[in-house]
């Protein structure tokens, strides 16, 4: 249910930027396969998953938006996983220490990425690279916490979410660089 919700809101994303998005200057117009090759050859089934249901050929900065939008929404359902299992009250305090702070480490990811969006929807770069950086320095820091508690839920969900982010990371890479 939440994979075909997500789906449902990253294609109605891609409709509306397709008819509300006026073009940043010097970003290249690209097949999505070529780009998700291109981008990241490693995620190439994410980025196609992801994507699949968007233009087949489109500028650059649209695909990057519909993937920061993505990692955005599951950060979002990451927090609220976290606030549930916070909801018991049998979790011991060395965990319930570790789900907080990743609890935080997503907020921090969510900031991120809303900015992230904004600046690619404003082809505004300058600060688009460092927020990346911190968008993944923030999952990775979740991921950090829950190290010592694989068996969460979150630590699955933590670990999807490093792809998601790596995949944002690669695709705005093509247009602010690495």
């Amino acid at each position: 249910m939440k994979r075909a919700a997500a789906t449902l809101v990253l294609a109605l994303a891609t409709l509306l930027l397709a008819g509300h998005y006026e073009a940043c200057d010097n970003v290249p117009t690209m097949y999505m396969d070529d780009m998700c090759h291109k981008a990241c050859p490693h995620l190439y089934e994410l980025c196609r998953t992801t994507l699949e249901h968007g233009a087949a050929e489109a500028e650059v900065t649209v695909y990057a938006i519909v993937t920061a939008k993505y990692a955005k929404l599951s950060y979002q359902s990451a927090i609220a996983a976290a606030d549930q299992l916070l909801q018991n009250s049998s979790l011991a305090g060395d965990e319930r220490a570790a789900l907080s702070r990743c609890k935080e480490s997503y907020y921090e990811a969510v900031s991120s990425m809303s900015y992230i969006v904004n600046d690619l929807f404003n082809c505004s770069f300058s600060s688009t690279k460092q927020r990346h950086i911190n968008a993944t320095a923030a999952v990775a820091a979740c991921r950090d916490d829950l190290r010592a508690f694989q068996s969460s839920p979150l630590y699955a969900v933590n670990a999807a979410d490093q792809d998601k982010t790596m995949l944002a990371f690669n695709l705005g890479g093509l247009i602010v660089g690495k």
